[in-house]
């Protein structure tokens, strides 16, 4: 029901409209019988005493009060927003301290050491400090200028080579005349020489200005040559050593076998590389061409390698020219498209044995059992194609930076640190092998080896191939230690195997580590998808070359890798 505006409203509302302009008329009439003040100011001011008076009357009477809205005031509401900022930058802040400096994994926190570290000297863990903290100096970039160095300055280091000799005796020159307390020279290696020669591939397309496509190639290293005259044959594309199999003689024979293989990682195509030509030639091919080994289709892609020597030669193609010659066979199989036909020619040579080379050594002697040691190592040689900046010329340096690291450090660790340099990795591990029989009384007294020849960008771990107790306490030292350059990380041989030079000194019982760093290009860890694509892209290629490699992430490598030397050098 509506209320009557003549009476009172009970519930506690202001005074209608009608009742108030009801007063207004009466107030004003009063006003005009001779009272001096302003009109608008005793209508103001009254209609406000009645507005009170009002709600006095109705709170004693017990009605619940609807008091007007007012307007906040400006300055409150700034004042408001000011609070409400500050209180949300304040817990921001407090999540970001949470996070990066409470938490941080990269943080060394005494308070959460393992036992292990908790019973290493405090003399070791200054010394690993400060190594590590060698990896935060921007201004060094010794190792990175080093290898730049001696690049420009002789090139490739191919086996067998003056530039390799001639790189070797650089080394140790600079070793022995710049860094304190590190004796380097070296150890004979004999070893073959494989040249390349002269080489051609002409794929005869008759519908082409010349009649003929001139394809860039790259014998396979080991690889035997061709006759002068070169071989001219039709070309067959097979997918694998299965499909080579159904095919056999009565389809292979007299033909050059093409391995176009999908690439999914290196360990799972390698073998038609390495063992692609000894397959073929079992079924009367007359040579082979390998789709280059990379994740990469571009079409100069091209990537070298070793091949298992035997009676045909072998060469890689890009994946773009592989994909080319397998269209023009399946055209040829449905239409009166010609089947595809080439001539390969090359010059390759191997002289068995042909001189005495030499492994590069550098030792900074223990402190109280220098009989004892440790390896770094990476392998010195290369193909023939780039430099090796990043295969393996930044695993050979890092080594031997980590060591100079570690000599600067303070004082040495108990036992020998030994870098190695390899020689003939990429063929036959002539290197590693002149070692160990140089070494074989003492590898008893070889405590710990470790190979980097998987790349050398951000660091990121090891993978370990030794008895649960160095296992569990590497993890250790890594999780309270190395993580403040991101490598503290301890895998398995499952993921990646320590590697192919120290493999004799692990089947011998060494234990043994492979250092391993993070992709660059997509972040991927050891063991993870595409892991490996950034260095296969790389890899035996003319583009390995200095711009592969980053000098900070080399040095922080570098930093790590001492870390973890000397720790295990002390134990």
């Amino acid at each position: 029901m509506i209320p009557d505006e003549k009476k009172p409203v009970p519930w506690g509302l202001p005074p209608l409209r009608a009742e108030v302009q009801k007063r207004r008329q009466a107030e004003s009439s009063a006003h005009s019988q001779g009272r001096s003040t302003c009109p608008a100011e005793v209508s103001s001011q009254d209609t406000k005493l009645d507005m009170d008076d009002y709600y006095e009357q109705a709170e004693s009477k017990g009605y619940t009060l609807l008091q007007p809205q007012r307007r906040p005031d400006v300055m409150t509401l700034r004042r408001r927003m000011i609070v409400f900022l500050a209180g949300m930058v304040l817990m921001v802040g407090a999540v970001l301290y949470i996070r990066y400096v409470m938490y941080d994994p990269r943080v060394i926190d005494p308070s959460t050491f393992s036992a292990t570290t908790l019973g290493t000297s405090p003399d070791t863990l200054e010394a690993v400090d400060r190594l590590l903290r060698a990896g935060l100096d921007q201004s060094n970039t010794i190792a990175w200028d080093r290898l730049a160095e001696m690049t420009d300055m002789y090139g490739h280091r191919m086996t067998g080579s003056k530039a390799y000799d001639h790189s070797a005796e650089w080394v140790v020159k600079t070793a022995n005349a710049q860094d304190t307390n590190l004796t380097a020279y070296t150890e004979p290696v004999w070893v073959n020489q494989w040249t390349r020669g002269s080489e051609s591939l002409r794929l005869f397309a008759p519908t082409r200005d010349m009649g003929f496509i001139q394809l860039p190639l790259l014998g396979l290293g080991n690889s035997v040559g061709t006759p002068r005259d070169g071989i001219e044959a039709n070309v067959i594309p097979v997918h694998s050593f299965d499909e080579l199999h159904e095919l056999g003689n009565a389809n292979i024979a007299g033909n050059i076998v093409l391995y176009n293989f999908h690439y999914s990682t290196y360990d799972a195509v390698v073998r038609f590389r390495t063992r692609g030509a000894a397959e073929a030639a079992k079924y009367g091919a007359l040579a082979v061409l390998v789709r280059s080994i990379t994740p990469d289709s571009e079409f100069h892609s091209i990537h070298t390698g070793s091949s298992t020597r035997t009676t045909i030669p072998a060469a890689a193609i890009s994946p773009a020219d592989a994909n080319m010659i397998e269209r023009m066979h399946e055209r040829a199989q449905t239409s009166d498209h010609l089947p595809p036909r080439v001539k390969l020619v090359m010059n390759a040579r191997l002289t068995e044995n042909a001189k005495q080379s030499a492994n590069v050594i550098i030792d900074l002697k223990g402190s109280t059992a220098p009989e004892e040691i440790v390896l770094l190592s990476g392998h010195f040689d290369s193909w023939d194609i780039g430099v090796g900046a990043m295969d393996d010329g930044a695993g050979a340096f890092l080594a031997w930076e980590a060591a100079r690291l570690i000599a600067l450090s303070g004082r040495p660790p108990r036992r020998t640190i030994r870098v190695v340099m390899w020689n003939n990795e990429e063929t036959l591990q002539r290197g590693a092998k002149a070692y160990f029989k140089q070494h074989e009384h003492e590898i008893g007294n070889h405590k710990f080896a470790m190979e980097s020849d998987i790349g050398v960008f951000e660091p990121w771990g090891l993978t370990v191939k030794a008895d649960p107790v160095m296992v569990s306490t590497l993890r250790n030292y890594g999780a309270d230690l190395i993580k403040i350059l991101g490598a503290g990380n301890i895998t398995s041989p499952d993921v990646e195997g320590p590697g192919q030079d120290i493999a004799i000194l692990c089947e011998n019982g060494v234990p043994c580590a492979g250092f391993l760093s993070v992709n660059p290009e997509n972040g991927a860890v050891p063991g993870g998808p595409h892991w490996e694509d950034h260095y296969f892209r790389y890899h035996h290629t003319s583009n390995d070359r200095m711009e592969a490699i980053d000098k900070h992430q080399l040095r922080r490598s570098a930093a790590a890798l001492a870390a973890w030397a000397y720790l295990i050098a002390d134990l």
